[in-house]
């Protein structure tokens, strides 16, 4: 059984001094380096989005890895999908205009892509029909001998929520991981209601959707999974397959647990389950919020503070108009998955525990 710290919103208290409490009280504090590097890794928030993490929140925990003598980095990899942080240069214009830029967390922003060095992470324990082989990880990463897993808790179309393993098995990986990932999850073509308006074949990033002889036809070996054709058609002639959700999970999980299992440091996980929204800090714009803010959770195991800040939600108020669906796994019915395939299927490979003793502070 695990460690779950929680900080409580509902008391009334100053969240930031609430996070100094959280890793005070963890004994994280402790693990810091002095003198050495501390990556931070967050989801800096599409532009246009405005429910991803706060970057005062961040501060706060940069200014105490710099009090511990460390040295703090924000890190973060290139999107796998079109939009304003596929490309470092794109991603870090996105991180200015978000709040977060040197000047204003304390700490350099650092974006990698799949130009940089990559270590390959070998993935030998598979389980549930996972045919993933490998995960390649920034080195730099790698590299850091602690890392701080700042994760907002919100809901997410493929895997139903997105919480700290999904921070750490999808955004720890090069773009060539994600897609890997992403591609149970190619959508397929339904042509009953098309009506050939060629929306798909304009959105497509990489030209791999064509219209031949009136018909839409898509040349799999150029997908890269990003899904912007199902997101464009207006007919919704475009699906994701049956059973892709779970899968995709199953396929998080494993590359989560093969980036923590190779890195030889230190991990804190900061889980901010506030801007409870329907979708992920990707999307541009995610929804209105579906329960009340909850508060911080910290753990120094991802699976516990996952199924903590979900339980949280579970027991929260729902903001009346925001969601027709009740507890449990209120995010994972809003998009029609068991979001705890992930948590399940990372139990079973040693990445953490489903079972947590919550100690609220």
């Amino acid at each position: 059984m695990s460690q779950v710290l929680f900080f409580d919103y509902s008391k009334g208290r100053n969240p930031l001094r609430g996070i100094h409490t959280l890793i005070e009280r963890s004994g994280f504090e402790e693990m810091l380096p002095n003198g050495g590097s501390v990556a931070i890794k967050l989801h800096m928030g599409e532009l246009g989005n405005i429910r991803y993490i706060r970057p005062v929140f961040v501060r706060a925990i940069v200014d105490i890895v710099r009090d511990r003598g460390g040295r703090p980095f924000l890190f973060e990899t290139v999107a796998s999908y079109p939009g304003e942080r596929d490309t470092k240069e794109k991603y870090l214009n996105t991180a200015v205009k978000n709040g977060f830029a040197e000047a204003t967390v304390g700490a350099p922003v650092v974006i990698t892509d799949d130009e940089d060095k990559q270590e390959i992470i070998q993935i030998s324990n598979r389980i549930n029909e996972c045919e993933l082989e490998w995960a390649k990880v920034p080195s730099l990463l790698l590299e850091s001998p602690c890392i701080v897993v700042v994760s907002h808790v919100k809901g997410h179309d493929l895997t139903g929520f997105g919480g700290a393993l999904k921070n750490v098995g999808m955004g720890c990986v090069s773009s060539e991981t994600k897609r890997a990932q992403h591609f149970v999850n190619m959508p397929q073509f339904n042509n009953g209601d098309c009506d050939a308006c060629g929306k798909c074949i304009e959105s497509c990033p990489t030209g791999a959707i064509k219209l031949v002889n009136e018909t839409v036809e898509r040349e799999v070996s150029e997908c890269i999974s990003c899904g912007t054709c199902l997101f464009r058609c207006p007919s919704h002639c475009w699906v994701w397959p049956a059973g892709s959700k779970e899968k995709l999970q199953v396929y998080l999980a494993h590359v989560a647990s093969a980036v923590l299992s190779e890195y030889k440091g230190r991990i804190g996980f900061v889980n901010f389950v506030q801007d409870v929204v329907p979708h992920c800090d990707c999307a541009a714009p995610s929804g209105q919020p579906v329960v009340q803010d909850v508060g911080i959770v910290f753990s120094l195991d991802p699976v516990a503070a996952d199924k903590a800040s979900l339980d949280l939600i579970d027991r929260a108020p729902i903001i009346p108009g925001s969601t027709s669906v009740s507890p449990p796994d209120v995010l994972g019915k809003m998009h029609q998955t068991d979001s705890l395939v992930q948590l399940v299927t990372a139990e079973k490979l040693g990445v953490g525990s489903l079972k947590y003793e919550m100690v609220a502070i």
